[in-house]
């Protein structure tokens, strides 16, 4: 199936979640398990540089995933006309 093209600008505008959408579930889920992820590196990992560049990228993944549930929801709305 072909993706709708999304407008550059919705990338730069902010879009908050409606409580209880499936957006919202998909960001808790995520956060969790990334949450859950950075303690146990932090807990794991003895090396403080190491730890540091860990949590970092397990922080940059949880922002790219949590993006991609917003794309995912306007390209939705999109296709729908909203």
């Amino acid at each position: 199936m072909s993706q709708v093209p999304i407008p550059i600008e919705e990338y730069f505008r902010y879009h908050p979640p409606i409580p209880g959408s499936d957006r919202v579930r998909k960001y808790d889920r995520i956060n969790a398990l990334a949450l859950e992820f950075a303690k146990a590196i932090d807990t794991e990992i003895e090396d403080e540089v190491t730890k540091q560049y860990a949590i970092f990228a397990v922080q940059q993944a949880r922002m790219f995933a949590n993006q991609g549930a917003t794309v995912d929801e306007i390209r939705q709305n999109i296709e729908k006309g909203n």
